[in-house]
């Protein structure tokens, strides 16, 4: 057998891989994305079947850390019932600080006049070296 025989025989074909046709390519891509969009769809409704116990979950653990807080509150002698600390003032006192804002409000309107007195005393000494003529 030196020389090939001019038949072409079955087993000596080569069989070529079939190649993926356009409409096969998009009925592929279409499946795949079908696949992944009900993996999708089961992992959302899970989720939805879970979201009822996980709004309980978070809504004890805030209803817990407002018991805690409350009774860190009445610990430190505010008996008055369940009340959160005022934070607005610095002190805490909330009696105090309005007679101390007003007196800040005074102390600015003085700054505020001398600051400005200081200005035009400097802007008519300034008038008065600068362009008034020396004798």
């Amino acid at each position: 057998m030196l020389f090939r025989s001019g038949k072409n025989s079955a087993s000596s074909k080569t069989k070529t891989p079939k190649q993926e046709t356009p409409f096969e390519a998009r009925r592929r891509d279409l499946a795949e994305q079908e696949a992944q969009l009900k993996a999708a769809t089961a992992r959302h409704e899970s989720f939805i079947k879970k979201a009822p116990k996980i709004a309980e979950e978070i809504q004890k653990k805030q209803r817990e850390n407002f018991l805690q807080n409350a009774s860190r509150i009445e610990q430190g002698g505010a008996h008055r019932g369940v009340t959160l600390p005022d934070n607005r003032y610095l002190n805490g006192d909330a009696t105090v600080a309005p007679r101390a804002r007003r007196r800040d409000r005074q102390q600015g309107k003085w700054l505020f006049f001398t600051l400005v007195a200081a200005l035009l005393f400097a802007a008519w000494w300034a008038w008065q070296t600068l362009f008034q003529p020396a004798f």
